[in-house]
C-alpha cells in the first residue's frame, strides 16, 4: 500500500471493515439474519470444531476430511455457548477485511489511487454474489486473502526487476508459510502455489542463477514446514498421525469416485463454471487475457503471464481429479481483481469527464447494495420465519425428550445437531460423507450399527424431491427399530427430511 497519513489509513481500514460487515450480513448465511446455515459442509465444519473444543481428537474421534486449520478457524463459534454461526460470521468479517485489503493493493499497482477502493469493493461483490460462493463459509474463502497476497508478491517481483527489492528471502519464506496454510485448509488448492513457484523459479533462473531458484524452492518448502509444525505437534501428542494421514490425504485422494471423462471436464467448464457463474468467470478470464496482452501492464512478455499461469495451475489442480462441486470454483475469485482492473482501465477515457457529487455517491452506494441483495445466494432465505426450517421444526419435537440423542443418518451434517443441541453419537461417523459404500464400508456399517442398537433416541434422514425414501433408505433396521414422527420439505434445495424416534 502506498504511504498515506495515519488518518487516511484508519479511514481506509474502517471502510474495509464496514464493507466486510455489509458483505457478510447479506451475502453469507452465517449472519445474524439467519437462524442457521443450510449448507451441509458448513455444518460439518462447525460440528467438528465443537467436538474438538470438547476434547475429541480430529480424524481419530471424528471423521471429516477438510484440513485441520479450517476447523481451528471455526473454534471461535464452537466456544460460544449456543452461539450458532455467529462466531463464524465474525471470523468471516475479519477474513474479508484482508480480502479487500489484498484486492486494494493489487489495484494500487495499476489504477489511480482514487479508484482502488471502488475496484476492491466491486471485486468483492462479484465474488460474494457468484453461484460458487454458496452462501458463504467455504474452505476456499479462507484461502483467498493468502492467494491475493501471494499474487501481489509475484507481480511485484516480476515487475520490479531488482532481486533486492522485488523478491527478498523473507518474502519467499512468507509465501511458503501461506502455501502451508492452504495445504492445511484444503490441499487441492495448492495448484496455485505450484504455478507461483514455476513463475518465481523461472524468473530467478533467468535473472540470477539456477542456484538462486533452488534456494527459493528451499525457502518455500521451509515456510510450508513451519506452517506444518503445529499439526505435527498436535497429532503426535494425540497419537493420531496415522489417522491424520489416512483421513486427510488417502481418503480424499483415493476414496472418491472419479468417473468423469476428459470431454465431460471440458464441457463442464462451459456448462457449469461459466453458465453458473456468468459474471465472475468472464471477469476472471478477461483479467487473465488483458494482462497477458496489454504491454502497459508489464515490461516483459514473461511478466505479463503472472496472472494467466497461476490461474491455469489453480484451475487444473482443483478439477484434475474429476470431482466437482459448486464451491470448488470459488478459489478463482482471487483473480477477479484483474478483470475489474481491466474494465476500469478500458473505460478510463469514457469516465474521465464524469464527476460524482454527493447524490451520485449515494446512488452508487444504493446500487451496490441492491446488487448485493439481488445477487445474494441467501436471498431466498431472507425474511423466512424460523419455523420454515426443518432443523427448527425437528428440534421442537426432540425437545419433548429430555437429553435427546440424535443420529444424522445417510447424508452430510444438515444442522440438526446444532439446532437440537444433541450430543454426537458414539462413533467417528457422525454423518455420511460423499464416499461410496464400496470405498469405505465401515462408515455405512457404523451408522447401521447405531440404528440396530437403537443407540440414538432420534434419527434424521434426507432424500431429494425426485427420489423415493424407501429406495434410498433400504436398511431394514431403520423401519424395525424406529418410527417416523415428523416430516418436512425444504423447497429451495429440494430436499425432504424425516425425523424418526426409536420404538419402546
Amino acid at each position: 500500500m502506498n504511504k498515506t497519513g495515519k488518518g487516511e489509513q484508519l479511514r481506509l481500514w474502517a471502510g474495509f471493515f464496514l464493507l466486510a460487515v455489509v458483505l457478510m450480513t447479506f451475502g453469507s448465511m452465517t449472519s445474524f439474519l439467519f437462524p442457521l446455515h443450510t449448507g451441509v459442509d458448513q455444518n460439518c465444519f462447525l460440528t467438528v470444531a465443537k467436538a474438538m473444543a470438547e476434547g475429541k481428537v480430529l480424524y481419530a474421534d471424528i471423521y471429516e476430511q477438510k484440513g485441520p486449520l479450517l476447523y481451528v478457524l471455526h473454534l471461535p463459534a464452537a466456544w460460544l455457548p449456543k452461539g450458532g454461526f455467529f462466531g463464524v460470521y465474525a471470523v468471516q468479517i475479519l477474513c474479508w477485511v484482508w480480502i479487500l485489503f489484498g484486492m486494494y493493493r493489487l489495484a494500487e499497482m495499476y489504477l489511480p489511487k482514487k479508484e482502488c477502493f471502488f475496484a476492491a469493493a466491486a471485486g468483492a461483490v462479484v465474488i460474494v454474489t457468484a453461484f460458487c460462493y454458496s452462501r458463504g463459509d467455504n474452505a476456499e474463502e479462507y484461502c483467498l486473502p493468502l492467494v491475493l497476497a501471494s499474487l501481489y508478491d509475484l507481480l511485484y517481483a516480476v515487475n520490479a526487476g531488482d532481486g533486492k527489492d522485488g523478491l527478498t528471502a523473507g518474502r519467499i519464506l512468507k509465501n511458503g508459510i501461506f502455501a502451508g496454510c492452504v495445504l492445511w485448509i484444503k490441499f487441492t488448492m495448492l495448484g496455485f502455489y505450484i504455478g507461483w513457484c514455476v513463475m518465481i523459479g523461472i524468473y530467478l533462473w533467468r535473472k540470477k542463477s539456477f542456484w538462486q531458484a533452488c534456494r527459493a524452492a528451499a525457502l518455500v518448502v521451509g515456510g510450508m514446514l513451519l506452517a506444518t509444525v503445529p499439526w505435527i505437534i498436535y497429532f503426535v501428542a494425540k497419537d493420531a498421525v496415522s489417522d491424520w494421514m489416512y483421513v486427510y490425504f488417502y481418503s480424499n485422494i483415493a476414496l472418491y469416485p472419479r468417473s468423469v471423462t476428459l470431454w465431460q471436464r471440458i464441457s463442464d467448464f462451459f456448462a457449469k463454471d461459466i453458465l453458473w457463474n456468468p459474471v465472475m468467470m468472464p471477469v476472471v478470464l478477461l483479467g487473465a487475457v488483458y494482462f497477458a496482452r496489454a504491454k502497459e501492464m508489464a515490461a516483459s512478455r514473461f511478466a505479463r503471464l503472472g496472472v494467466a499461469v497461476p490461474l491455469i495451475f489453480t484451475y487444473v489442480f482443483v478439477f484434475i481429479g474429476g470431482v466437482r462441486y459448486r464451491y470448488y470454483l470459488l478459489i478463482l475469485g482471487a483473480f477477479v481483481p484483474f478483470g475489474i482492473i481491466a474494465l476500469l482501465r478500458m473505460t478510463a477515457a469514457v469516465r474521465k469527464n464524469i464527476t460524482t457529487d454527493g447524490y451520485g455517491k449515494a446512488a452508487l452506494a444504493g446500487g451496490y447494495l441492491a446488487g448485493l441483495l439481488g445477487g445474494s445466494n441467501c436471498l431466498y432465505f431472507m425474511g423466512k420465519d424460523v419455523s420454515y426450517y426443518p432443523q427448527v421444526q425437528f428440534a421442537s419435537v426432540m425437545a419433548q425428550t429430555p437429553d435427546a440423542t440424535l443420529l444424522n443418518y445417510g447424508f452430510l451434517d444438515g444442522g440438526y445437531y446444532l439446532m437440537s443441541g444433541s450430543p454426537l453419537p458414539e462413533s467417528v461417523f457422525f454423518c455420511r460423507l460423499n464416499i461410496p459404500r464400496e470405498a469405505l464400508p465401515l462408515m455405512y456399517e457404523e451408522q447401521e450399527r447405531l440404528i440396530a442398537q437403537k443407540a440414538a433416541d432420534y434419527v434424521v434422514i434426507r432424500w431429494e424431491f425426485d427420489e423415493i425414501m424407501e429406495e434410498k433408505y433400504d436398511y431394514a433396521g431403520l423401519y424395525e427399530n424406529y418410527r417416523m414422527v415428523a416430516t418436512s420439505a425444504e423447497a429451495h434445495d429440494e430436499y425432504y427430511y424425516a425425523l424418526w424416534v426409536k420404538n419402546p
